[in-house]
């Protein structure tokens, strides 16, 4: 005779929560605004650097905010602070060199995130017009030329997306390996 497992008391909440069906994220709004600000207002360059900046400043600041925050309960501040040492001098001999740093890791990859977005806006049809060379259009070019393109018409501007693109984040890695001595980079 099979005889049907028993949960254990620890493992019901762990089934109730499999049995649940997955609930899908809505796309956040400095998701789709971009999208829609690009579609409204028109497709050039300038615009899809404008938008990108716009919505993409804000996860910067956050960043130094926080590292600015770190870094004023420092020691050398606080003693700074304590020799009489004025505000301006220790924000900017002491406390803005130690956010360069997280501010330029989250750039490279944030460079490398907007190359992506304006590949598969290219590639849609609604980044940049078609006579601006770019890799996003030329991989959507690849498609007019059959339903089976020639490899070289999509290897070489999706390579050129993938190099670029780690190039950026080792950039980055670089940076933070540099900027943290102490633990040898590792986080």
């Amino acid at each position: 005779m099979i005889e049907a497992p028993v949960l254990a008391q620890a493992d019901a909440p762990k089934a109730k929560k499999e049995a649940e069906p997955a609930k899908e994220a809505a796309p956040a709004a400095s998701d789709v605004l971009p999208l829609i600000l690009f579609a409204i207002l028109g497709r050039s360059f300038w615009l899809l650097v404008f938008v990108s900046i716009l919505f993409g400043w804000p996860a910067l600041v956050g960043v130094v905010r926080a590292e600015f925050l770190r870094a004023r309960n420092f020691e050398y501040v606080r003693a700074a602070r304590a020799l009489g040492v004025n505000d301006r001098t220790i924000m900017f001999r002491h406390i803005l060199p130690q956010c360069i740093a997280p501010y330029l890791i989250l750039a490279t990859t944030h460079l490398g995130v907007a190359i992506i977005i304006e590949a598969a806006l290219g590639f849609l049809g609604v980044g940049i017009p078609p006579p601006t060379p770019t890799w996003g259009n030329m991989l959507s070019d690849s498609l007019n030329a059959g339903l089976v393109p020639p490899w070289w018409l999509v290897l070489f501007p999706g390579a050129a997306i993938t190099l670029t693109v780690l190039a950026f984040n080792l950039l980055g890695d670089g940076i933070r390996d540099l900027a943290s001595p102490v633990d040898g980079g590792e986080s």
